[in-house]
C-alpha cells in the first residue's frame, strides 16, 4: 500500500471476464476512517431492529395470550410484518440504483418507520391499528434498514462479501437478546405501554444515528492492497474460487430471473424462511403449551437468537472454504434434523435438550441467508447482486405467511408440534433440491445420438 502522503492515481481495471473494477482509493481518503466503521455503523442499526421478529414471541407469551383466537391474531401481525418487510428489500435496492439514494437518507427514514411497530403495540389494542402500525409501517421500514445496511456492508467489502455479510446481518439476531430478557422478567400488561415506548424511542434513535453515519463508496470500488484480477483467478490469493463458482456474465434482475437457477434459490428461500421464522416465533409458545416455565422458553429462543447472529458469519467463512452449495445443503439438514429434535424433545419434557435443539435451528435458521446473497452474487455476478439478492429475497414473504401466518391456526387445538414436524421434513427435502443448483450461463450438454 502506498503511503497517504503520495496516494496512487485512481484507474479502472478490468479482470478476464470484463468486470471493471475501482482501485486507488483508501477509505481514509473516501470517508476520512476505515471502512471497519462502516461495518459497526450497519451492525448497530441491524442490531436494533432485530426485536422486531426475534423478540415477537416472548413478548406475546409474557402477556400470557393464551386465547387461541387473540394469540393467532396477534401472530398474524408477525405475520404480515414479515411480508412488508421482505417485499420492501427488492424496491430499496432498486430506488437506491436508480436515483442514488443514500444510505445516511435511507435508514433514518427506515429507522422512523421501524418505531411505529412497538410505538403502536405500547398505546394501542385495535388490531387494524397494529396491523397498519406494526405490519406494514415498521416491516418496511425493516426492509428499508435491512436491505440498505447489507448492500452497503457488500460495497465495501466486495472480498469478503460472504463473511461480512453475515456478520452484518447476524446482528438482528444477537440484538434481540436484551430485549428478550426484558420481555421474559418485567414485562406485563400493566407496564406494557412503558416497555415499548421505550423500545421504540431507543430504535429510532440509536437506528437513526448510526444510518446518518453510512456511506457507500464509488461504484465498483476496490480495496487498492489487493490486485483484482489476481483475485479473479488466483485459489492461493482468493481461496473462494477452490470450491466456488463465479458468474460467466453480469445479469440483470429482469436476465436472472428467466434462469433456472434464480427458480431453485427462491423456492428454497421460501422453504428456509418459513422453517427458520417457525422456530424463531413458535419456540418460546411451544414451550410454555408443553409445560416449561417462562424462564425456559426465553433462555431457549435467547440462545437460539444468540446462535442464529453469530452462525451466519461462521457460515459464511465456511463456505469460503468448502462451497457455497454444499455448506447450504448442510445448513439445511441440521434445521429439518433440529426441528424435529424439538418435537421430541418437547414431549419428553427435555428442557436442556430442547434449547440445545432450538440453538441447532437457530444456527442453521440464520446461515441460509448470507449463503444465498453469496450464491446470487457468485451466479449472476456482483454489480447487480444487491438488487438481484432483493428479487430473491422477496420469497422470505411467503415464507413468513406459511411459517408465522398458517401455524397460527393449530394455536386453539394444541396440534403445534405438528407445524415442526411439516417443516424439518420439508427442510430436509430443500437440502436435496440444492442438487438443482447449477451457474447460469453454461451450455446445456445433451447426449450423442
Amino acid at each position: 500500500m502506498l503511503a497517504t502522503e503520495s496516494p496512487s492515481p485512481v484507474v479502472e481495471v478490468r479482470d478476464h471476464r470484463g468486470r471493471s473494477y475501482r482501485i486507488g482509493e483508501r477509505p481514509e481518503d473516501l470517508i476520512g476512517c476505515s471502512r471497519t466503521w462502516m461495518l459497526a455503523f450497519a451492525w448497530i442499526a441491524m442490531a436494533c431492529i432485530g426485536v422486531l421478529q426475534y423478540g415477537f414471541g416472548v413478548a406475546v407469551t409474557a402477556l400470557n395470550v393464551t386465547g387461541g383466537g387473540s394469540l393467532a391474531g396477534a401472530l398474524w401481525v408477525l405475520a404480515l410484518w414479515v411480508v412488508f418487510q421482505a417485499g420492501a428489500a427488492a424496491p430499496t435496492a432498486v430506488l437506491s440504483h436508480r436515483f442514488a439514494l443514500s444510505p445516511s437518507r435511507a435508514v433514518p427514514i427506515g429507522a422512523a418507520l421501524c418505531a411505529a411497530g412497538p410505538l403502536t403495540v405500547a398505546l394501542s389494542d385495535d388490531f387494524l391499528v397494529a396491523v397498519l402500525g406494526y405490519s406494514v409501517l415498521s416491516g418496511i421500514g425493516a426492509g428499508i434498514v435491512y436491505a440498505t445496511c447489507t448492500a452497503t456492508v457488500a460495497k465495501w467489502y466486495p472480498e469478503k462479501r460472504a463473511a461480512r455479510v453475515g456478520l452484518v446481518t447476524g446482528a438482528i439476531g444477537c440484538g434481540a437478546v436484551p430485549f428478550i430478557a426484558v420481555f421474559a422478567t418485567i414485562l406485563t400488561p400493566e407496564n406494557r405501554t412503558a416497555v415499548f415506548l421505550t423500545v421504540g424511542v431507543v430504535m429510532v434513535v440509536v437506528v437513526a444515528q448510526a444510518g446518518a453515519l453510512l456511506q457507500d463508496p464509488p461504484e465498483g470500488w476496490w480495496p487498492q492492497h489487493i490486485d483484482p484480477r489476481q483475485w479473479a483467478v488466483d485459489k492461493t490469493l482468493n481461496r473462494s474460487l477452490g470450491n466456488n463458482v463465479t458468474a460467466i456474465r453480469q445479469y440483470s434482475p429482469t436476465e436472472a430471473v428467466r434462469t433456472p437457477a434464480f427458480l431453485v434459490m427462491y423456492l428454497i428461500m421460501v422453504v428456509a424462511a418459513a422453517a427458520s421464522l417457525l422456530t424463531v416465533v413458535y419456540v418460546p409458545i411451544l414451550a410454555v403449551y408443553q409445560g416449561f416455565s417462562l424462564s425456559v422458553a426465553a433462555f431457549a429462543i435467547g440462545l437460539l437468537a444468540v446462535v442464529n447472529g453469530t452462525g451466519r458469519s461462521i457460515a459464511g467463512r465456511l463456505s469460503d472454504r468448502l462451497g457455497r452449495r454444499q455448506t447450504l445443503t448442510a445448513a439445511l439438514l441440521v434445521q429439518g434434523c433440529a426441528q424435529l429434535g424439538l418435537v421430541f424433545s418437547a414431549s419428553t419434557a427435555l428442557p436442556v435438550a430442547f434449547a440445545g435443539f432450538a440453538a441447532l435451528s437457530g444456527l442453521a435458521g440464520g446461515a441460509f441467508y448470507p449463503l444465498i446473497a453469496s450464491l446470487v452474487a457468485d451466479y449472476f455476478g456482483e454489480p447487480n447482486a444487491a438488487r438481484n439478492f432483493g428479487a430473491v429475497y422477496s420469497a422470505k414473504l411467503f415464507g413468513g405467511l406459511i411459517g408465522i401466518g398458517l401455524p397460527a391456526l393449530l394455536i386453539a387445538t394444541r396440534h403445534l408440534p405438528l407445524a415442526f414436524l411439516v417443516a424439518g421434513g420439508v427442510s430436509l427435502g430443500a437440502a436435496v433440491m440444492t442438487r438443482l443448483l447449477h451457474r447460469p450461463g453454461l451450455p446445456v450438454l445433451g447426449l450423442p445420438r
